[in-house]
């Protein structure tokens, strides 16, 4: 198989990211004044009956007065046991197991004046969830030496641009952001008789304009949103709205409430968010949060009706624990994640496994050392 040629792309901030990590231990002893180190790990796993997903970051971030840039490099494990649906004849039952490799590089400038501007740009190669590496093996074990049918080699770059204006000193601020992004993907695929294979879109141009404010509304109440509007080859343009509050109910009790939704010709979701945390002289805290999602079916390619998915509905409730110390921080949750799918249709019977109800336990884990 060929190297794919946004591989070599994906490679320049990767290179860059561990040059980063590598300089952290000089820059520790030899920092001016005003200026920090900080690296971090952190991994999330979700695991269901028949799917496993491992999703770890390593990062770093220099910061000084006027500046700052951080660097990640991340490293995901998917795998899952393909079992195609009864009405599927001629599939067979397969273990998959892909990895996805990932780097970002981001810079924000002028830090200490009311304009502040950022810079991010990176990219990943391999598959981004569990649904695509399902497809793209349901689509591989029926058109495999099919003329027209193409190996997936899924990748994607991404860049953004971005300003903030801070009008209130460390109370109030307006962001605006442009954003770019392609994705090369693992295509959906049809066949009518008498007519040569027919393969959907495997790349995406996606446009992103995103305009945001955050305002301190009073000492115990912080209140945030952000507007964005996508434009997405071959699709209706996508909007989406979110708003979040932070309100301390005392010295040591806080909770956090979110609400979000998007909107795309025929397509809508919403979500809703609430957290409740509690801390110990600020260094430790315990807390509960819980969302909820739904939509009613996801439009993966405009161009092929029998790759899209259900409607869906899921649940997530998250036990969280965290230290923040001066040279330390580290945060622990774990929960489950419940899935749940509209019954199936003429048009999605053959992908009944992919889209069915699934039981999912989550655990996340991260840690930042600061010099």
């Amino acid at each position: 198989m060929q190297t794919h040629p946004q591989l070599l792309l994906v490679r320049l901030p990767a290179m860059v990211a561990c040059s980063w990590l590598a300089a952290g231990a000089f820059l520790t002893t030899q920092r001016a004044a005003g200026q920090n180190f900080q690296v971090g790990l952190s991994s999330e796993t979700q695991v269901a009956s028949d799917v496993s997903l491992v999703d770890s970051e390593m990062n770093a971030r220099w910061r000084d007065k006027r500046r700052e840039v951080s660097v990640m490099a991340g490293l995901a494990d998917l795998r899952m046991d393909y079992m195609p649906s009864p009405w599927d004849l001629t599939g067979t039952i397969e273990k998959l197991g892909e990895t996805r490799s990932s780097a970002q590089v981001t810079w924000r400038e002028a830090l200490d004046q009311p304009w502040r501007w950022n810079f991010s740009g990176g990219g990943y190669v391999g598959y981004t969830d569990y649904r695509s590496m399902w497809l793209n093996e349901y689509y591989r074990q029926i058109f495999l030496g099919v003329p027209g049918y193409k190996v997936a080699e899924p990748a994607g770059l991404n860049a953004s641009v971005g300003g903030t204006y801070e009008y209130l000193p460390q109370s109030g601020m307006i962001n605006w952001s442009v954003g770019w992004q392609s994705d090369v993907v693992a295509p959906a695929y049809d066949k009518l008789i008498g007519v040569p294979l027919q393969r959907g879109l495997g790349r995406y141009e996606t446009w992103r304009f995103g305009l945001g404010s955050e305002h301190v509304l009073s000492p115990t109440l912080r209140f945030k949103q952000d507007a964005a509007a996508f434009e997405t080859s071959a699709r209706a343009w996508r909007f989406t709205y979110k708003a979040e509050s932070l309100w301390a109910l005392t010295d040591t009790w806080t909770t956090r409430f979110s609400l979000e939704g998007s909107h795309e010709a025929n397509f809508h979701s919403g979500a809703a968010a609430v957290a409740l945390e509690h801390d110990w002289e600020a260094r430790w805290f315990a807390g509960i949060q819980t969302r909820a999602y739904s939509d009613n079916g996801q439009i993966v390619d405009p161009s092929i009706v029998s790759g899209n998915a259900p409607p869906i509905d899921t649940l997530q409730l998250q036990l969280t624990l965290r230290y923040a110390a001066p040279k330390v921080t580290w945060r622990l949750a774990v929960g489950p994640y419940l899935t749940h799918y509209a019954a199936p249709t003429s048009k999605t019977l053959r992908f009944t496994t992919l889209y069915r109800d699934r039981d999912w336990l989550c655990a996340q884990a991260a840690c930042t050392w600061r010099f």
